[in-house]
């Protein structure tokens, strides 16, 4: 699976929100270009590695709401968007899930529920482990990590795709990481691993805040 900025959160931008945003993504490899509308919009996406595998994202250049750049990026791939928040989304074949503009939670079928709201249970957990690991750090970084999950949602294993450049944070995350159980096991069928891309935050304190504060919390 390949889940972008799940800890790191997004910037607040609603698929539906009028607002533009200044897209310059060149053709490219699908999960290359998920990343870059990531890092652009702040958008979360989960999608099988499977799925995205020996896909191209259309070039997308221009001023487009994040939903209409979304529909360009992902025009010619087969494939839709179905989204789970006002800023994150998962991927789904196109004869599965066609692309839809905005959340809409009263059409999402019950064979993408268990997937789209796994998203959210990967967000929480993550976030809340490493602002409590590091609270002064997160959300001012960027790492990405591969994760693979048990039947519990309790990480059997993580592998560093790209450091921080601070290793010795890099080793405290990923020691976090290896005893972190997610605060629900993931749906049967989940492809693994899991890709965490995790990007700065426009206010990491206001992201961190909740978790902080039940700190002393089970």
């Amino acid at each position: 699976m390949t889940f972008m900025r799940p800890a790191a959160g997004a910037s607040g931008n609603d698929a539906s929100a009028p607002a533009t945003v200044r897209f310059d993504l060149p053709a490219q490899p699908l999960d290359a270009a998920l990343v870059a509308f990531g890092e652009v919009t702040g958008y979360s996406v989960l999608v099988s590695s499977e799925l995205a595998a020996g896909r191209t994202a259309a070039p997308v250049r221009g001023d487009y709401t994040p939903a209409e750049a979304l529909q360009r990026l992902l025009a010619g791939t087969q494939l839709g968007a179905r989204f789970s928040g006002s800023n994150a989304f998962t991927l789904l074949a196109l004869a599965d899930a066609p692309l839809m503009p905005a959340p809409v939670a009263a059409e999402v079928t019950p064979a993408t529920a268990p997937l789209q709201g796994y998203a959210a249970v990967l967000q929480r957990s993550l976030t809340r482990a490493l602002c409590r690991l590091h609270p002064d750090a997160f959300g001012r970084y960027r790492l990405a990590f591969q994760l693979w999950l048990d039947e519990r949602g309790k990480v059997r294993a993580v592998h560093v795709l790209e450091a921080s450049g601070v290793e010795q944070r890099d080793r405290a995350v990923v020691q976090r990481l290896r005893s972190l159980l997610m605060d629900g096991a993931p749906p049967a069928g989940l492809p693994q691993p899991l890709t965490i891309l995790l990007t700065p935050r426009p206010d990491p304190g206001a992201d961190c805040a909740p978790y902080l504060a039940l700190a002393g919390a089970p």
